[in-house]
């Protein structure tokens, strides 16, 4: 196969498993109606099955309501007393609700706010993903890499005069980074490059499809799973041809996180690349939004991301196989490539 062929034809089979066990999960949510539990006429009829079905979503999807900031149970009477006792909107009452899990990832978005949610992470309706807790941002700047970087779209690309090639990821959120980092290696390659250097630092993560077809650049199968409560560890592939078996580094630092993570992790975990710098954040919890009847969406962390045998990267990041400053990742990469 021609390493720029589209993937499509390699997503059809797992798209449609995938799909249908997301969707499954989601439809018990979006046509809920919840019991609305003692209503207090002061508030609309219409608030109370609402906030029932945003409570009973975090507490039959949620990956493990024992590490959440506040008892569950407890919120649940704490701010229903809430829309007794004020006038508090129910969509401010339930962001509050949710915030106070204290994850990073999970969240209540208000039908009125999907659209910019949609503006800063694309179009992602019902589907999953390893939430960034941030907006994808700029690349960062990297003092160690290449003097000459240009852009492959949202992607770095550069290369040092030992003939080691680099490219710079700064999230995996923006449309088109697994496409520009695909043509960054093909394109290294052509022009002689020994080996290649993966940037990762700085990158809050962002979209699971994304990482499946940045680490399908590199590698092929299946490399991770998720853990839930509530079903069977879920299987996801590298999807894509390789399109490089040239040696790989990939650097990472402590603000790497989520899918970015993920992607690293697998990495290694295949012994595909060696991993340079700090260790991770250890914040690879997987988010599901869930789309509700009256067009809201709750982003729930319903799940940890694992390689697909081993322990989770969540609480404890991943360990680099050459630990170092991450300002001198990339000089360490380059020798441990090089064999100097």
């Amino acid at each position: 196969m021609n390493r720029t062929e589209p993937v499509s034809h390699v997503l059809r089979p797992w798209a449609r498993w995938l799909t249908v066990a997301v969707l499954a999960s989601v439809a018990a949510f979006a046509t809920a109606s919840g019991d609305p539990g003692e209503a207090v006429d002061a508030r609309p009829a219409a608030d109370w099955p609402r906030f029932e079905v945003a409570w009973r979503l975090i507490d039959e999807r949620y990956w493990d309501l024992s590490l959440s900031a506040i008892d569950w149970s407890d919120a649940r009477a704490r701010y229903g007393a809430r829309l007794v006792a004020s006038d508090d909107a129910l969509d401010e009452v339930i962001e509050a609700m949710y915030g106070a899990i204290g994850d990073d990832h999970t969240r209540y978005v208000p039908a009125a706010r999907v659209a910019d949610e949609r503006e800063r992470f694309g179009d992602l309706p019902c589907i999953g993903y390893f939430g960034a807790a941030q907006a994808a941002g700029s690349p960062r700047d990297a003092g160690d890499a290449p003097p000459d970087l240009r852009d492959v779209g949202p992607v770095r690309l550069g290369r040092w005069d030992d003939g080691v090639g680099y490219v710079g990821v700064a999230d995996l959120v923006r449309a088109g980074v697994a496409e520009g980092v695909r043509r960054a290696v093909i394109e290294l390659e052509r022009d002689g490059a020994r080996a290649l250097v993966l940037d990762l630092r700085g990158n809050p993560g962002g979209r699971l499809v994304t990482m499946m077809q940045v680490a399908g650049v590199f590698t092929g199968g299946f490399l991770w799973r998720t853990l839930t409560r509530w079903s069977l560890p879920l299987p996801y592939p590298a999807l894509g041809t390789p399109a490089t078996e040239l040696p790989l580094a990939v650097l990472v630092d402590g603000d790497v996180n989520s899918a970015a993570e993920g992607l690293a992790g697998a990495l290694q975990a295949r012994q595909r690349a060696v991993i340079v710098g700090a260790t991770t954040a250890g914040n690879v919890e997987a988010v599901l939004p869930f789309c509700l009847r009256d067009g809201a969406q709750a982003w729930v962390a319903t799940g940890v991301l694992a390689p697909l045998n081993g322990p989770t990267w969540e609480g404890r990041g991943v360990v680099p196989d050459l630990p170092v400053e991450p300002a001198d990742a990339a000089s360490v990469a380059r020798a441990a490539l090089l064999g100097r």
